[in-house]
């Protein structure tokens, strides 16, 4: 049954995206992309270079902080395969086999290699949460009344505070501990714990060395900043008149729902996300479309090649 849902909820995007394209026309569609200069393009390959250096770098400082021996270029190239792992699963959990790669090539253990890929795409979540929020409001009170505003709201909370619980080893045993003893066999406990400890033992690390984890976070703003100039860029490239600081404003709630794992990419909700803030400032559905297929193929596909391309060269099956 677990099996067929993981193949079944990615097809609920796919679906969206299909209903999304023939509602709003094809040709419509391709119209806005036969304005392309196609001197233009050759800005995004840049954009995958800046991604790649951002985030394998960011990656690289966690790997250390917690005595994991990794070369920087190593941690860039692992970093890009989990990316490209991550662009073909919902919700992007395939970004985990990061720690697949890392226990496998050091010898350390499971837990502790998964804490570096947990706080890298923690500072991810921590900040998009925060600006989807302000996003929300902003919005709401310049634009339009966004639907279930507080429903959202209290949802970006709730997802706040379960960060906030899972940093703080004490309570989570108390609270998951019996759940643990409960769904684990006797034989895999001992193991499994073993893991966590490890876990929680490396987390400590980023707590003492503070000024480090801040210099981590402070990337995170840089690589946010490089994510809307790449989108104002899309929005250039295919002559759609939105301004920097409308795309800086959306971009987080754009982000957010590609995390929803009912799509792969956010195939789908992200259109129906852009065409929603697109249309408050005036802007049609065929351009909403092709701007989110834009941005996929620039922010994501381009730097998820990288990853394939890495991983034929050393490859890792997703299913372990």
């Amino acid at each position: 049954m677990k099996k067929w849902v993981s193949l079944l909820l990615p097809l609920v995007g796919l679906a969206v995206f299909v209903w999304i394209v023939r509602g709003t026309g094809v040709n419509r569609i391709l119209e806005t992309y036969r304005q392309i200069d196609a001197r233009r393009l050759v800005i995004f390959p840049l954009f995958t270079v800046f991604i790649l250096a951002v985030r394998g770098y960011r990656w690289w400082l966690l790997l250390r902080l917690v005595g994991i021996p990794y070369s920087r270029w190593r941690s860039t190239v692992v970093w890009a395969i989990g990316f490209f792992a991550a662009s073909i699963t919902p919700g992007k959990v395939g970004d985990a086999v990061r720690a697949l790669y890392v226990s496998r090539e050091t010898a350390k253990g499971f837990g502790e290699s998964f804490l570096t890929v947990f706080m890298d795409r923690l500072m991810d979540l921590v900040t998009v949460l925060v600006f989807g929020v302000a996003t929300i409001v902003v919005f709401s009170s310049r634009y339009m009344d966004m639907p279930s505003l507080w429903v959202i709201i209290a949802a970006a909370l709730a997802l706040l505070a379960l960060v906030y619980l899972v940093l703080h080893g004490g309570l989570m045993r108390k609270l998951a501990g019996p759940v643990f003893r409960i769904l684990t066999p006797a034989k895999y406990r001992s193991q499994l714990s073993a893991e966590v400890e490890g876990f929680y033992d490396a987390l400590g690390l980023y707590a003492r060395h503070w000024k480090v984890t801040a210099y981590a976070a402070v990337l995170t703003l840089v690589f946010w900043v490089g994510i809307v100039v790449l989108a104002f860029t899309v929005a250039q490239t295919l002559g759609i008149g939105v301004s920097f600081g409308y795309v800086a404003l959306i971009m987080p709630m754009v982000t957010l729902v590609e995390i929803i794992p009912v799509s792969v990419s956010g195939i789908g909700t992200r259109e129906a996300t852009v065409i929603f803030f697109f249309s408050a400032v005036g802007i049609g559905s065929a351009q909403a479309v092709a701007f989110s297929v834009g941005y996929l193929i620039a922010g994501t596909y381009l730097t998820a090649l990288a990853g394939f391309i890495a991983w034929l060269a050393n490859p890792a099956k997703l299913g372990q």
